[in-house]
């Protein structure tokens, strides 16, 4: 049996969603399917058009043409779509890993425009949700998103996390834990203002900052901040344990996969009321710290960072 997976960035790049797409992927092929993904790159059009912008735009169209086109001719295959990826077809099955209009909102403080660039996605994801025969929602807080803005029928909404490889993230090998880290989009969304306000108020502590982007002028001023810009998902377990705590001061996420992986590492993770960071808070997971403003997540790292050798081996052996 065929499975089509269309996912925009495919499985490349350290996106959480392109990590996730990845182990689907495999997963699938290793129970003896055809896997076949439908990125970006897998179509000529979308493939030669270098705004991506007009690509955002056109692959959803173009996905949903294919999917379509193949249904007719009658060829067998199921379809797993994530996110907006093709939002005019009855995909067998929807990964939501976020909501758009709700992140928008959220960042900007302001309602999202029906007709800009994130209005339009916003509108594939509902017509994908309203379409899609099953959809797997990476957190409570993401599935009551779909319900409540895109109408989704709560009948065939359900929770599935997002899942890593424990193999590669987990507590075995040595630990040197002095860093603190942030792992993700160096962009206003993953609260990159305050990062700089943390690392400056924090001077004498060591902070790495993990991103797949390029930082600002300002971030490269600091000098008590190390930045590495596209290091491999090989590498990532290593990052987590030489880490001392992971924070995350983003105003929205689905269910972040950094979180996830650090308390896998042992890494505890201190961040805002988001994303994994609030599910795992709620169901007392230890290691996760969940606090309310910048202000009282410095004082968090600062009671992480001077807890005695043997206090802090304790809580990385109790994650």
């Amino acid at each position: 049996m065929k499975v089509y997976i269309a996912a925009f960035n495919g499985e490349g790049g350290q996106g959480g969603v392109e990590r996730v797409v990845a182990q689907q992927k495999n997963m699938l092929t290793n129970l003896g399917f055809e896997v076949i993904l439908i990125d970006r790159n897998y179509f000529l059009l979308t493939r030669k058009i270098k705004s991506r912008k007009a690509s955002l735009f056109l692959y959803p169209l173009i996905v949903s043409i294919f999917f379509n086109f193949k249904r007719i001719i009658r060829n067998k295959f199921l379809t797993i779509s994530h996110g907006y990826s093709c939002p005019f077809y009855k995909n067998d099955l929807l990964i939501a890993h976020g909501n758009m209009k709700c992140y928008f909102e959220t960042i900007n403080q302001t309602e999202i425009k029906n007709f800009s660039g994130s209005g339009i996605t916003a509108f594939y994801e509902k017509c994908s949700g309203r379409l899609s025969k099953k959809i797997w929602a990476v957190s409570k807080k993401v599935m009551q998103e779909w319900v409540d803005l895109y109408s989704v029928n709560t009948n065939k909404i359900c929770v599935v996390r997002n899942y890593i490889n424990i193999d590669k993230f987990n507590q075995l090998g040595p630990a040197n834990s002095k860093e603190i880290i942030f792992v993700g989009r160096l962009e206003k969304g993953k609260g990159i203002s305050e990062l700089i306000d943390i690392c400056t108020t924090l001077s004498g502590y060591t902070f790495h900052f993990v991103s797949s982007i390029a930082p600002t002028a300002e971030l490269y001023e600091l000098s008590n901040v190390k930045i590495s810009i596209g290091v491999s998902y090989e590498s990532m377990p290593d990052i987590f344990k030489n880490a001392k705590v992971l924070i995350l001061p983003s105003k929205y996420e689905g269910f972040e996969l950094v979180t996830v992986e650090s308390l896998c590492c042992g890494t505890p993770v201190v961040g805002y009321n988001v994303g994994a960071i609030r599910e795992l808070s709620t169901e007392n997971y230890c290691g996760v710290f969940m606090v309310n403003n910048k202000d009282d997540m410095i004082s968090k790292i600062e009671y992480i960072m001077s807890l005695p050798d043997r206090e802090y081996h304790n809580l990385r052996m109790n994650i």
